[in-house]
Parts: C-alpha cells; sequence; structure tokens
C-alpha cells in the first residue's frame, strides 16, 4: 500500500509489530533497467504553448513537426458536460468570439493552467483548475482531455506520414511527455497519470532542459566570435537554460567520454518565464486604469482582452536594448470603463502624471494611444530578468572549481533580444549560445531521447530520502513528545534513517540499502500488519520525520501482513530504494520468511 502526504504525529506503539533498531550502513547497487521500445516515438510538449513531434525507429535521424502550428496555445474549451469543444487557437476564437456572455458562464475555458498545476500548493488526484469564469473542474480530468486530444492529432500525423506502413495504434507508440525539472515529485506522477488516464500507456516522462540538452548537443551550433560551426564535445561543461512562458528551468551537464551526460547541479529555476512579463504588463496597467476596470474588461470584453494581451505579447517581444519607447493602442471600452472608476475630479491623463512614473509615460486620447518609455518597461521586465541572473549566478558560485563558461539558450522566451542581451551584460564572461529553433529544442530533444544514446547517467536528488525507525529513547537527546514503550522499554519513534542527501549524485538504477533488525516479542502485536514508510526532506540532515522544523514529508508506504505463524521474535530485513529515470521505487525483504515486497512510491 502506498500513500502520500506528510503524517501528523501519533504513537507508534500498537500500529507496527515491532521496533527499528540497529541500522548498518548504507549499501549501493545497480540495477538493470527497462528498454523502452517502440516502432515510432512522439514527444508532448505541454506548457504555456504545446507542441509535438515524432520520429520511427527505422528512421531516427528525422523527426517530424508540424510547421506553422508549433505555437499552439494550450488554451482549453469544453462544453457545458466538460466534453472537448476546442483547443489552441480555435479554442480562443470560439470563447472570445463566437459564445455570447450566457453561453461563456456554462462552458469552460481554461488557459495556461500547467502553471496552475506548478502553483498547487498540495497537488491531488482530487485537485481542482479554475477556469476564465471561476468555475472549477478537477485538474486530472482537464490534462486526461488535453492528452485524449493530442493523442488522436498526433497517430493521424503518424499514420499520413510516408514513414508509416502499417496502421499505427497508441499503444505502438512510445509518448514521451515533457516535465519541467523542478517540478515536484507529486506533479510528476500527476503527468504520468493523466497521460495513462488518456491511453498513452507507453509513456516516459522527459525532463524539459535534458531534452534541451540533448538536442543541442547534436546540433551544430556558431561558437565563438568566428561563428564556425562546431558541436559541443566530451569535457565542455555548460548551463542550459529553457526559458519558457511559465517557468525557467536550469540544469548543469558536463559531456563525457562515450557522449552520455553528467549532472554536475541539481535542478533550479522557478516562475519567471515570458508570462511573467506579461502579469507584470497588466500590473502597470493597473496602476492608472484601475484592478476593477481590468476585471470588467475581462469579463465583459473577452475578444478584445485577448486582443489586449496579443499586444502586449507582441511588444514584448519585439522590444530591444535599442527601443526608445513602447506604444500600446488602448481598447476604447476599456478606456471608457476605466473613465467610470476614475475620480469625478481626476481623468486618466491626470492621474498618469501623478502618478510615480512622472514623463516616462504618458496617454493621448486621441486613438487611444498609451506611449511607455525604455526605462519603465526594463522595470517590468526586471523581475523576470533578475531571477534568471540570479538562478545563474548562484550556479556558477556553487559550481566555480567547475569552471562552467557555456550557457546554452533555448524555449520561446529566449528568443527575446532584450532578454539575452540582459544576460550577457550581467555574466560578460559567459559564451551565451542561442541554439536554433530553439523553441522547439525541447520537443525534438524529447523524441530524440528515446532514440539517441546519449543519456543523463548521473543526476543530482532534489530532496533527502530515508527511512524511520525507532531508537532506545535518551532523556535530553530525544523529544519527549516522541517516546513510547514497548516490551517494557521507551523508544524514540520517527527517527529518520538517511538515505539520500539533497544534491548527492544518484544513477538510474541505482539502488540504496538498509538492514535492520526488529524485535516483536508482544503476542498482540504478532498478527498485526507492519508498516514501513519512506520520508523526504528538503534539508540535507533531518533528525526526525515527525519534528515540524525538520520539514519531512511521508511520501511511501509499504503494508505487509503477518505470516501465518506470526512475526517471529527476531526479525532481520533489508529496506531499499531503487533510483528511476525521474521517479522511486521502494522494496523490503524479510529475511526470516523470505518475503520481498516492491511498490511505487504514490505521492498523490
Amino acid at each position: 500500500m502506498a500513500t502520500g502526504g506528510a503524517r501528523k504525529w501519533a504513537p507508534l506503539a500498537g500500529q507496527v509489530p515491532g521496533k527499528m533498531a540497529n541500522v548498518e550502513g548504507a549499501q549501493s547497487s545497480l540495477t538493470e533497467t527497462v528498454d523502452f521500445q517502440a516502432p515510432v516515438f512522439a514527444g508532448i510538449d505541454l506548457g504555456t504553448t504545446y507542441r509535438y513531434a515524432f520520429s520511427f525507429k527505422n528512421d531516427e535521424d528525422r523527426i517530424y513537426v508540424e510547421r506553422g502550428k508549433d505555437r499552439e496555445p494550450t488554451c482549453l474549451l469544453l462544453k457545458p458536460d466538460k466534453t472537448l469543444a476546442a483547443i489552441g487557437y480555435q479554442a480562443v476564437d470560439e470563447f472570445c468570439n463566437s459564445l455570447d456572455p450566457d453561453e461563456q458562464k456554462d462552458y469552460y475555458y481554461f488557459r495556461q493552467f500547467k502553471m496552475q498545476l506548478y502553483e498547487t500548493k498540495k497537488l491531488s488526484r482530487t485537485s481542482q483548475l479554475r477556469d476564465a469564469t471561476g468555475k472549477h473542474m478537477k485538474a486530472l480530468d482537464v490534462f486526461c482531455i488535453v492528452f485524449c486530444y493530442l493523442k488522436l492529432v498526433i497517430l493521424q500525423q503518424i499514420n499520413v506520414s510516408k514513414s508509416a506502413n502499417l496502421s499505427i495504434t497508441s499503444d505502438d507508440v512510445g509518448w514521451m511527455i515533457t516535465i519541467p525539472a523542478i517540478w515536484t515529485d507529486e506533479a510528476r506522477q500527476f503527468m504520468r497519470e493523466a497521460a495513462t488516464n488518456a491511453g498513452l500507456t507507453k509513456n516516459r516522462l522527459v525532463l524539459e532542459p535534458e531534452a534541451a540538452a540533448l538536442y543541442a548537443i547534436n546540433q551544430q551550433l556558431c561558437l565563438g566570435n568566428t561563428f564556425s560551426m562546431e558541436k559541443l564535445g566530451p569535457g565542455c561543461k555548460y548551463i542550459v537554460a529553457d526559458l519558457g512562458g511559465g517557468t525557467i528551468d536550469m540544469c548543469v551537464h558536463e559531456i563525457l567520454d562515450d557522449g552520455n551526460l553528467r549532472e554536475l547541479y541539481r535542478a533550479t529555476g522557478g516562475h519567471a518565464g515570458g508570462s511573467k512579463v506579461n502579469e507584470e504588463f497588466l500590473r502597470f496597467l493597473k496602476t492608472f486604469l484601475g484592478s476593477d476596470a481590468l476585471e470588467i474588461f475581462a469579463r465583459d470584453f473577452p475578444h478584445e482582452y485577448q486582443e489586449l494581451q496579443s499586444k502586449i505579447e507582441d511588444k514584448k517581444c519585439r522590444f530591444t536594448n535599442s527601443s526608445d519607447a513602447i506604444t500600446l493602442n488602448l481598447d476604447k471600452d476599456l478606456i471608457s470603463i476605466a473613465k467610470v472608476h476614475c475620480r469625478k475630479d481626476e481623468s486618466i491623463e491626470q492621474k498618469i502624471a501623478g502618478s510615480s512614473f512622472g514623463d516616462a509615460v504618458s496617454y493621448r486620447s486621441q486613438g487611444n494611444r498609451l506611449k511607455i518609455d525604455k526605462s519603465v518597461v526594463k522595470e517590468i521586465f526586471q523581475p523576470s530578468v533578475k531571477t534568471i541572473i540570479q538562478c545563474l549566478k548562484k550556479i556558477l558560485a556553487e559550481c566555480s572549481h567547475d569552471n562552467i563558461s557555456t550557457l546554452l539558450l533555448v524555449g520561446g522566451y529566449a528568443e527575446s533580444d532584450y532578454v539575452r542581451d540582459t544576460i550577457q551584460t550581467s555574466l560578460p564572461d559567459m559564451q551565451i549560445i542561442k541554439v536554433e529553433d530553439g523553441h522547439l529544442a525541447v520537443v525534438k530533444g524529447a523524441v530524440m531521447m528515446a532514440t539517441k544514446s546519449s543519456t543523463i547517467i548521473e543526476r543530482r536528488s532534489r530532496f533527502t530520502y530515508g527511512f524511520g525507525y525507532s531508537k532506545p529513547f535518551i532523556e535530553g537527546e530525544h523529544p519527549p513528545q516522541l517516546k513510547y514503550y514497548k516490551d517494557g522499554e521507551a523508544w524514540c519513534e520517527g527517527v529518520f534513517n538517511k538515505l539520500v542527501e539533497a544534491g548527492e549524485v544518484v544513477h538510474q538504477g541505482q539502488q540504496f540499502s538498509r538492514k535492520f533488525y526488529t524485535t516483536c516479542k508482544d503476542l498482540e502485536l504478532k498478527h498485526n500488519p507492519w508498516y514501513t514508510e519512506l520520508w523526504r526532506s528538503p534539508l540535507k540532515s533531518p533528525t526526525n520525520c515527525f519534528l515540524e522544523e525538520d520539514q519531512c514529508e511521508m511520501v511511501g508506504e509499504i503494508e505487509m501482513p503477518a505470516p501465518p505463524g506470526g512475526w517471529p521474535d527476531v526479525m532481520n530485513s533489508v529496506q531499499s530504494l531503487v533510483v528511476g529515470e525521474t521517479e522511486f521505487t521502494m522494496k523490503l525483504l524479510i529475511e526470516e520468511t523470505g518475503e520481498e515486497y516492491e511498490t511505487t512510491i504514490d505521492f498523490l
């Protein structure tokens, strides 16, 4: 049995048949990994926009991407019965232009819902997403609908391609689902389950910056002032920064002699992608138009509000260090609503003039033209760009001994000249490379991860993982609230026995084990089930699973029924944690009975 989530403190006496003691040293071994076989591989990159690509195993060098539709916004329109109405630009058009206000209230319209998933504090199978009209729906169902749609579209594209000799079904495809490397264990499992529920049974999670890195190192890149076309070779150490619409995601790798990759620093990043600039732009507009005005405008004029967002996106992409100012034509209905919400004795022009922007912002009622000086635009970019540069500087400081001098930029936001120039100014010694077709690097790299030999053979653990066990209670050392009595002795429950430390190098297939012995002399407990639990913490050295300051969370549990004759008085066991490509497996062997238990860890 597996459960997820942190457990409140409760005495273990009466719940487990014995007490864990005498922990032996860690042992590490490597197990074989499962080969991922399929005649065709498809990559799905589901972010602020969605993209897909595919390749046939007998033609690995050719990756199919539907040109002209590689930047569809991930917007979803559902009918009142929660069935699919439209997706992408069609969803935007139907919701904003085809539905009248009364119909909109009955439909479900989701946009940028992947960021809602990222921002959910405690993700579960019952977590809800809020649509543009304020209605809620199960997040798992929303993602499942999108995956079902993409499955049908991709299969259609595969079967009309010249390389498909036979009819390809979903079971013939190896589905490579991309996820940010900074995502939690819960979010990773969520995406896997959503894909599986949609019929993408042969699925594999792919970390986005790793996919982008694999794509980049297999390309001829423009390196140095001579712009010579070269590939990154063995010994090269680099940062790959995937600057997307929602999140920024960074990994640090070294290319080994055999072409495989070693992770030098655990994945880092945050909510600082291109959409952060759009959010700051809207916040700026609210300072003189008013929050109420923009909310009413978005509610009553959805088509015009979408056009405003498109204008902001266009201005953001076009802005450079050489730009003097940008001009934004505001919708007349927005201006009318804003005037209603202004004080009677104050016009929009007066409100701007009295703001902190001074002469840097001006408004002309003729044409509703808002002119914004470059200094203000740079302030709008600042929260996002500052976070990106801080992440890069932190990596370089903590990897100073690695002498990293190459930065690969991928993702749609990396195409901004202003963003790239600002990064280069802040990090003058870095060789910054904009990867060609960088907005497709993740989805193409995802396909390549299934067909190319290069793999990430070493990663850094994001958390400290360990098993909880009981230890003889020591007065003054152990917390008194964690004391319990068993067989006439005092024990401390929930002692954290560390297996993997945050930041530690781990290999796919690596097995971390601890050997325990347990006593069970109480006749009343000999036939009770026995539980073993896996815990995690962001701290490097937590001491107890149940102390709030140790920030521990139970993420896996195995329930073992007692053998027919009951548990022996003394029992030896081996508990193990097996490292998968993106997830863990938990094992337990009871030596006296020969019983072996195994479970994937359920984070939801």
